[in-house]
Order: structure tokens, then sequence, then C-alpha cells
């Protein structure tokens, strides 16, 4: 009996770890769309990637993102541009507003998902001048992250 629940637990961890985030789901169906620019980095693709982010201002972040997902539609179709807009709104809904900031290509949304206080699962990023998002995914201290956007509050 004690082996049978290890197991279940076990498959219910596993499949926990797999399971794509509302944000996530709404990069995967739009990535690979006409006039999308998309980029995802895991595992060992994350060892280049955090060197990219160590050149942004979420430099301080950068060793506590496991998988990166960068989403561009600034040059897609209107009416898939509609689309991504309305679906991506359904998504964050279900994501806490972290504020607003201004980022290198004008004023950008901040969501967040937590799984404890100082604990963040999920940094959301989205720039609706230019129809970009981008989650970083990990355990991000909310502490830093306060450091780097200290204008923004949850």
């Amino acid at each position: 009996m004690k082996r049978l629940i290890i197991i279940l637990i076990c498959f219910c961890a596993a499949g926990a770890a797999f399971a794509q985030t509302p944000v996530e789901k709404v990069i995967t169906k739009y990535a690979g769309t006409k006039g999308s620019k998309d980029f995802i980095a895991s595992g060992g693709e994350m060892i280049l990637a955090r060197s990219l982010i160590r050149k942004t201002p979420l430099a301080a972040i950068a060793p506590d993102v496991d998988v990166l997902e960068v989403l561009k539609m600034q040059n897609a179709p209107d009416d898939i541009l509609n689309d991504f807009e309305k679906d991506l709104k359904a998504a964050l809904a279900s994501y806490d507003s972290y504020g607003k900031t201004q980022g290198k290509n004008g004023l950008v949304n901040i969501y967040i998902t937590r799984s404890g206080e100082d604990i963040i699962d999920e940094l959301v990023i989205y720039n609706p001048e230019i129809h970009s998002v981008n989650s970083l995914k990990g355990t991000i201290s909310a502490t830093k992250l306060q450091k780097l956007a200290p204008e923004c509050h949850p």
C-alpha cells in the first residue's frame, strides 16, 4: 500500500511539473503563427538564456529563472493580434497584477503567481505597445523583484 501511495505521489508531482500555465498555453498557441516571433528556453538552453537575462534590468533574478518564454506579436495580422490579445487577457485574469513600470519599449504590465509570501513561481511581463509577452518561471524572490521595480507593488 505504501508503495502504491509513493507511486501516485510521484506521478502527480511529475504531471504538475509538466503542466502549462495559462500564459504558457497562449504562448504555445500563437508561437509560429504569421507575424510572430518566439523564443523558449528550458533545461540546458537556460545557460545561454540566463546570460542574456543578465544583460537586462532583470539580471538579479537570472539565477532563479528555470524557464523563459518570449512571444512578440508586433507584425501579426490584425485578426490574429485581436485573438491573441483576447486570449492573453483571459489568461492573465488568473494572475496577480504586480503593477506597471517603464520598460525599454514603453510601459509594461507585470503579473505574478506566488507559492509563498516571498516566492514567485511565474513572472509575466506584457508590453501592449509592441504586443510582447515574456514568461519567466522558477523560484523567484519577491524581495529581489521589488528591488528591481520599486515603483511596483503587489
